[in-house]
């Protein structure tokens, strides 16, 4: 009994040794404004924010500026047509 009540209080020491040397509670250490994804090609280079957010890279001069083009999760609205997209059938 006496070993396992050694034990607790070990622990209970070293647990405030460590705060004492200045451990703390864990936070996050990632930016705020990330980008999640990259792409380049024939269409440019473009850039992806974790929120949806794209942009699109531009030179100008040797002075890279990226300029918002939409969000990816954006909703588009499609043209719906008049008129049957199948056979008449009367």
């Amino acid at each position: 009994m006496a070993r396992k009540f050694f034990y607790v209080c070990a622990g209970l020491f070293l647990l405030a040794l460590s705060y004492h040397f200045g451990a703390t509670t864990a936070t996050a250490q990632a930016p705020v404004s990330s980008v999640a994804a990259a792409a380049g090609g024939t269409i440019g280079t473009w850039v992806f924010t974790p929120n949806g957010d794209a942009y699109q890279a531009l030179d100008n001069a040797g002075t890279i500026t990226f300029v918002p083009r939409g969000n990816v999760f954006a909703i588009a609205k499609t043209h719906a047509g008049t008129g049957s997209k199948g056979a008449d059938t009367k």
